[in-house]
């Protein structure tokens, strides 16, 4: 099949977006090199040269969809705002992108139950524990210091981070189910809620 030839990286990105349209709409099985290359253009073997496989034409499809995950995380503009606030950013907008690209979060939950082995998901826990990671720093910034959190109800920023990637992860599963129901401000309010308070002077 022919067509006018482009840069290799363009090449490859034109075969990702075709093999990204067909497993929304398809399914993960349904991405061949046969309908990948038809869908972008080119010949089967074109699709071979770049990935070497089905495999790794799917791992390949798999880090791009990991490969935007911390973007809004790691903004340079959020150092300028105060703990809680930086928190709250992050938070309604990993719960305003899960609803806008659900269809992307639905495509990774199928990588990561798409197989018994461990092919893709070693790859997406690495990706989760780079996720919680960037959450980190900020919930101990709210949290403060280690022993100004101490005693009975207190909120560790540790806790704080884990309980906060936890609501988003469930979100993530509403967002497939009804985008229309993921509710940040609900879920803010929430996580509000856990907020720890400065210690108390005696």
């Amino acid at each position: 099949m022919g067509g006018p030839k482009l840069p290799e990286q363009e090449r490859c990105d034109a075969i990702l977006a075709a093999a990204y349209q067909i497993a929304l709409s398809e399914g993960l099985d349904a991405v061949t090199a046969r309908r990948v290359a038809t869908a972008a253009g080119i010949s089967p073997g074109l699709v071979f040269f770049h990935f070497q496989s089905k495999d790794g034409l799917l791992q390949a499809l798999l880090d791009v969809l990991l490969d935007g995950t911390l973007d809004a995380l790691t903004d340079p503009s959020l150092a300028a705002l105060a703990p809680w606030d930086r928190l709250e950013r992050m938070i309604r907008g990993e719960l305003a992108r899960l609803a806008e690209y659900h269809a992307g979060v639905e495509l990774l939950f199928a990588f990561y139950f798409a197989r018994r082995d461990d092919f893709f998901r070693v790859r997406i826990e690495a990706s989760f524990g780079r996720y919680l990671e960037a959450f980190l720093p900020v919930c101990r910034d709210v949290a403060g210091p280690a022993g100004a959190v101490a005693g009975a109800g207190r909120v560790s920023g540790d806790d704080l981070a884990a309980t906060v990637v936890a609501v988003i992860q469930g979100a993530s599963i509403q967002a497939i189910r009804s985008p229309a129901a993921v509710n940040p401000d609900a879920l803010l309010a929430t996580i509000r809620a856990l907020r720890p308070r400065p210690a108390e002077t005696p």
